[in-house]
């Protein structure tokens, strides 16, 4: 995730949750293209914001924004359309809630407010990226919507149940994804956490799994030709899914799972496959983006800095993660170097690895398949050979 910088005099760094800036006290935030933070004037006569490079272009803060600080959107009422039967003025990101949290119940606010920032920061991933990115309402068929909803109660940590309530699940289901608010609740996620013996799990993690569910649908599901492509990447996706879930909650992963997927969880059913590693595709391309904005460098030999042999982890600087013109095979090694680092740094400071995972050579070929499928270069895949040892596929050439 990039920062910004406000065109103030002292020109101070912004980030991407940021609503004001700390120097010269204006409002900042994302408009409706949402690709950077910025700031904006107020017009006090009127109460409108506007950028002073284009003061003929009014905005107002997302109703969610001025409320409850909820985001930090901006939105441009010279082309906002309102949705038929609602009169809310919402941002960029806020237009694919289908369904928040009931507010009246104070302690739902900072939980939402928690389901709001993953969700833009999932999104704002998705938006630098060559997918389809529309709400139910631009598009009824295909688009895309959230519910933040639970049938727990928050007061005790979302561990007992709410009476008349019907089960909420977080889950995909043809373009609306349901995320439980106890997923929000640290309390209630690590219980679930250590409960599941998961090494990862995080609000922003469900997202982009669920995110993955949506775009195996977008991408791949309607056509025939990558349909069977990527079933010789992932396995078929059309196994009855409700046995393989049951046969994978009562018998767990397979043993040496780690050696061909990138999660226990991934073991399930092929369509969770697809799930959790285009969701680690999204992990890696915008921790890079972020590290890249650092310009970070470092070494990953454990040798001292006048030993000869030290490998410096130089990130490229021209390489833009989000584009097609990276290879996947200069991301994916990168990404190997970096999350040694990011793992040492965070055991410096206590605490778990960052990211617990090992990218193996059927992992690589998996996420190689998921950058393919994203820039519309299935075409381009290196070809496939099997692995002798597990069935797995792997490419002929390092992905």
């Amino acid at each position: 995730m990039k920062t910004f910088q406000c065109n103030c005099k002292d020109q101070p760094t912004l980030f991407f949750e940021s609503n004001l800036c700390i120097a010269c006290g204006r409002t900042v935030g994302f408009d409706d293209e949402f690709n950077q933070v910025e700031p904006y004037e107020l017009d006090e006569a009127n109460g409108h914001f506007f950028k002073a490079a284009d003061p003929e272009i009014r905005y107002q803060k997302c109703d969610n924004n001025a409320q409850f600080k909820a985001c930090n959107g901006m939105v441009n009422l010279n082309t906002f359309v309102p949705v038929a039967g609602k009169d809310e003025v919402l941002c960029f990101a806020c237009r694919f809630n289908e369904t928040i949290p009931d507010l009246s119940i104070v302690e739902h606010i900072p939980l939402w407010k928690k389901m709001e920032a993953a969700k833009r920061r999932a999104l704002y991933t998705l938006n630098a990226l060559p997918v389809p990115l529309r709400t139910i309402s631009q598009d009824p068929e295909s688009g895309l919507s959230f519910d933040f909803i639970t049938d727990r109660n928050v007061k005790d940590h979302f561990a007992s149940k709410l009476t008349h309530h019907e089960a909420v699940f977080t889950g995909h289901d043809c373009g609306h994804i349901t995320i439980n608010l106890a997923e929000a609740d640290d309390v209630a996620r690590s219980s679930t956490k250590i409960a599941m013996g998961e090494h990862y799990r995080t609000l922003l993690g469900h997202f982009r799994h669920e995110l993955g569910h949506y775009y195996f649908d977008q991408l791949i599901a309607n056509s025939p030709e990558k349909h069977a492509l990527c079933k010789q990447y992932f396995g078929d996706d059309e196994l009855d899914y409700q046995k393989a879930m049951d046969h994978h909650y009562k018998n767990g992963a397979p043993e040496n799972w780690h050696k061909t997927f990138i999660s226990e969880y991934a073991t399930m059913h092929p369509y969770e496959d697809w799930a959790e590693t285009w969701a680690h595709y999204m992990h890696i391309i915008d921790t890079l983006e972020t590290a890249q904005n650092f310009s970070i460098t470092g070494s990953t030999s454990g040798n001292t800095a006048d030993n000869e042999e030290v490998g410096e982890l130089e990130l490229p600087q021209d390489h833009y993660y989000f584009s097609v013109q990276t290879p996947i095979s200069n991301i994916l090694d990168t990404w190997m170097d970096f999350s040694v680092i990011l793992n040492s740094l965070n055991r410096s400071m206590g605490l778990d690895d960052a990211y617990p995972f090992v990218l193996t050579q059927p992992v690589r070929t998996k996420l190689s398949f998921i950058h393919h499928a994203i820039h519309n270069r299935l075409n381009r895949l290196p070809a496939l050979v099997l692995d002798e040892d597990n069935d797995s596929p792997k490419d002929k050439t390092k992905s």
